[in-house]
């Protein structure tokens, strides 16, 4: 007996014909994707293990049968008939994607390609089919557009933020130089800001980590100039911006005019819920400084303190020029997770 392979002649050895076979199905065992092959009339000749396993069944059960007998839902098995009679029509392969159940993990989605066989005299003899579990690659490329949808959602945030900032520090800023160092200033602000919501993956920003960075800015050691007392409050990334933002804007003032300008000035820091716990007020109290008075015109940082707070944190702040130093109420109307620290 002959085969024929590339038009050259090839006595035929029984030997290693069985060998060959037993490779090609070792091979398509080995795979992780579902292989089989349709006769013409619609029927499973073949199928791997990977596909008796997807559908809970031996090969005795399943040889022979087409789809609507192994139990596909009727619209899927009569889109594989179709498809079926397109590549014997056709010649050519064709290529789709479907939900199935799994026997054990339920609902998968699946890639699948059907392909003729080709007999002797050239007509379509079977059909091949290859199957690919694509399950977790459909979900991490719908997760990559949700990341790439809310990183362009944050950066035009995050540019509208500098653009504001830029703008309204060089309106009040008497000279370039000053104007630059205030720009840096709160640009690095808001990036401690993002170091900490990146940290957390963006789902939002302890109110403790927040003010422990803002006061880690002015002082040497944890204590040395700020007494920082609260409750754990997670703010959403919007809300933690502003917050940052806004206790930059009060160190700085501090540091230049306020507690921080003295040797013995100290600022306290503390926040709690409110009675029906609606709403989180924090204080922020100097003393030990010169003596404070109500500034002749309101600048960016109390712009930023009173009505970019009531904007950005659904809330309020009230700045309170006392006699003993700069008193700053800011009320956060509460809507996220907390978790109380005794």
């Amino acid at each position: 007996m002959l085969i024929y392979m590339n038009d050259v002649a090839h006595a035929y050895d029984p030997e290693a014909a069985a060998s060959k076979l037993r490779l090609y199905e070792a091979v398509l065992q080995a795979t992780p994707d579902l292989v089989y092959v349709f006769d013409l009339q619609h029927r499973f000749i073949y199928a791997n293990d990977a596909l008796l396993t997807m559908w809970g069944r031996s090969w005795s059960e399943s040889i022979g049968k087409t789809c609507l007998e192994l139990g596909y839902e009727p619209w899927h098995a009569q889109m594989h008939d179709r498809e079926i009679e397109q590549v014997i029509a056709t010649r050519l392969p064709i290529r789709g994607d479907v939900p199935f159940p799994h026997k054990t993990k339920g609902v998968r989605i699946y890639d699948y390609i059907f392909t003729p066989v080709f007999g002797p005299d050239g007509n379509v003899e079977a059909i091949a089919g290859s199957t690919r579990d694509v399950t977790e690659r459909q979900e991490h490329e719908k997760h990559m557009r949700l990341l790439v949808n809310e990183l362009n959602h944050r950066v035009k945030n995050t540019l509208a933020i500098v653009q504001s900032l830029v703008f309204q520090t060089l309106d009040g800023a008497p000279d370039v130089d000053e104007a630059r160092e205030k720009i840096e200033s709160r640009l690095l602000a808001l990036s401690d800001a993002h170091d900490i919501l990146t940290r957390e993956n963006w789902q939002g920003a302890d109110m403790v980590d927040i003010v422990e960075a803002a006061a880690g800015l002015c002082q040497q050691y944890v204590g040395e100039r700020f007494d920082i007392a609260g409750s754990t409050v997670i703010l959403e990334p919007r809300r933690a911006v502003a917050m940052a933002m806004a206790l930059h804007e009060l160190c700085t003032n501090a540091i230049k005019h306020g507690a921080l300008s003295a040797p013995t000035g100290r600022v306290a820091i503390h926040w709690s819920f409110d009675v029906d716990r609606s709403a989180v007020q924090l204080t922020w109290k100097e003393t030990g400084g010169p003596p404070v008075s109500p500034p002749t015109q309101r600048g960016f940082g109390s712009t930023l303190l009173q009505r970019g707070l009531k904007h950005d944190l659904g809330g309020d702040a009230r700045l309170t020029f006392e006699p003993d130093g700069l008193r700053c109420d800011i009320v956060i109307p509460f809507e996220t997770r907390e978790v109380a620290i005794s």
